[in-house]
């Protein structure tokens, strides 16, 4: 491989490196894309950045976002990983053409390696249908390779029925897939919406705010890492929707009932692919198995000659649904990568973060992380409950007249605790009218006909 004229640059700037991506913004990888990083960025300032621009022939070849988690004068060490690195992005890799990324990879690291200082460097998240897996897994340089968990995917046909029977073989399965569907259909208006670009977004950001109910109340028990249901997050999440509405790198999938968000999926969009990134549903609607049905709704959306979309990757998570829809799957892996140029302290932090990073996986592998996460998010749900007013609820029969029903909203009922709401769908779910819902100081009396 020729290379002629290489030029590097390195600053510390977020504006200078926001303003060479915003004219530079070709990497495939949604998590390297303006619209993404200009946000991150905003939100979180605290850093120390060091953005390289490799030029070739005066042509800018590639951007290389990075932050120095160690940068040690006295041992002459600096340790460097992706900017966000475990918080802004499920994949990572270098701005630049996906067929230039191991000229790029071998540019960069020679640079690295000529420098007065040594280096490591952490690629995480590196997945295995990512051009730059195959540079790192055939480089010579000494290198710790872990995987960290695998991610299933699936690819989309022009027809839903043969993709559905496909995905469950099984008439029973189907049929029980289609009647927790007809069920929601019975409670109210029930529908699909799909975001996907700057249009659909102005047209329907009236529901955004209600996305963020629906994951506090999905995760009040669980440890979530993305903190998306966050008061503090909310401004921040927004913005990041906004910006990727706008320059078509997001695709958000809701489920509406008479107008009110029951579920959600956030994706990103990578040409072809939907990669799956924070979903959730509304917990009161536990016997109808809303998840799954949005998935499946989703899905027979995609199945159609005129969508764009053929492949949808549920990214990372072990969660048991992907594995009902998913027939293919890839791997995520990280390299923590050593370059020649070493010193004593350099070999000790490699040895360091190699056994950190492989009892991490050891730790994930025997499912021991999620059990922590889950005793986290109880303690957290615990401390909430302690401020939170007790309610109780009761279900009473009336024999009162067909006429005397009227038409139930889920609105109505919306500011009730989740447990109240759950018991009352539980009830309309069995079959039971409900005629009206009464509120005595913190108990709810559900009327229902006898």
């Amino acid at each position: 491989m020729q290379i002629m004229n290489i030029k590097i640059t390195c600053h510390h700037s977020k504006e200078e490196f926001l303003e060479s991506l915003k004219s530079f913004d070709i990497s495939s990888n949604p998590y390297g894309s303006y619209a993404y990083l200009s946000v991150f960025l905003k939100h979180h300032p605290k850093g120390n950045f060091y953005f390289f621009n490799i030029y070739e022939e005066e042509r800018l070849l590639a951007i290389v976002p990075f932050e120095c988690s160690l940068d040690s004068s006295l041992l002459n060490v600096k340790y460097f990983r992706f900017v966000g690195y475990m918080q802004a992005t499920n994949y990572e890799q270098y701005i630049c053409r996906d067929e230039d990324m191991e000229k790029v990879h071998n540019i960069f690291v020679n640079y690295l390696s000529e420098q007065k200082y040594k280096v490591l460097i952490n690629y995480y998240d590196i997945n295995t249908s990512s051009p730059l897996y195959p540079v790192l897994k055939e480089s010579p340089l000494r290198k710790s390779a872990n995987q960290l968990y695998t991610c299933p995917c699936l690819r989309f046909t022009d027809n839903f029925d043969d993709f559905f029977k496909t995905v469950f073989p099984t008439s029973k399965k189907r049929a029980e897939l289609k009647k927790f569907q007809k069920k929601l259909s019975e409670i109210g208006n029930f529908r699909i919406l799909n975001i996907n670009d700057k249009a659909s977004y102005e047209q329907n950001k009236k529901y955004i705010d209600q996305i963020y109910r629906v994951h506090g109340e999905r995760f009040a028990r669980v440890y979530a890492t993305s903190f998306f249901g966050s008061p503090k997050m909310r401004p921040y999440y927004s913005e990041l929707i906004e910006s990727l509405m706008e320059e078509g790198k997001g695709f958000l999938s809701l489920l509406l009932m008479d107008e009110v968000v029951i579920a959600f999926i956030l994706c990103l969009t990578n040409g072809e692919t939907l990669i799956d990134w924070i979903p959730a549903f509304d917990p009161a609607f536990s016997k109808y198995s809303l998840g799954i049905v949005q998935y499946k709704m989703l899905f027979e959306d995609m199945c159609t000659p005129n969508v764009p979309y053929k492949i949808f990757d549920y990214s990372k998570g072990s969660s048991v649904y992907k594995r009902k829809w998913a027939k293919e799957e890839t791997s995520n892996y990280q390299f923590v990568t050593h370059l020649p140029n070493w010193n004593i302290f350099s070999i000790c932090l490699f040895l360091i973060e190699t056994s950190r990073f492989r009892f991490k996986c050891y730790l994930r592998e025997r499912g021991i992380l999620r059990k922590v996460k889950h005793i986290i998010g109880a303690f957290l749900a615990w401390k909430r409950r302690g401020n939170e007013a007790r309610s109780e609820f009761e279900k009473v029969y009336s024999p009162n007249m067909e006429k005397d029903i009227k038409p139930f909203k889920y609105e109505e009922i919306l500011n009730f605790p989740v447990s109240v709401r759950e018991e009352i769908l539980n009830a309309i779910y069995s079959g039971e009218q409900l005629i009206s819902i009464q509120q005595e100081g913190s108990k709810t009396i559900a009327v229902f006909k006898k």
